[in-house]
């Protein structure tokens, strides 16, 4: 599961799941994750760096706290 605060606009095929407390299931060492910035609709920012559980997190100047 995620570890660090990650974008409310990333998404990938297990960003629906819910953890029992509300949290959102990701897996950053998934090796066959897919991930999907909503802003773009591309697995990249707009600000052209990758969209992914590595890199989306509040460091961006994109970054969205999830609502």
């Amino acid at each position: 599961m995620a570890a660090k605060n990650l974008c409310g606009l990333l998404r990938t095929k297990t960003a629906y799941y819910r953890t029992p407390q509300g949290e959102r299931m990701f897996d950053a060492d998934s090796t066959t994750a897919c991930y999907t910035c909503l802003t773009t609709q591309r697995p990249y920012g707009p600000d052209g760096m990758p969209a992914d559980a590595h890199s989306c997190g509040e460091e961006r100047g994109c970054f969205e706290q999830e609502k």
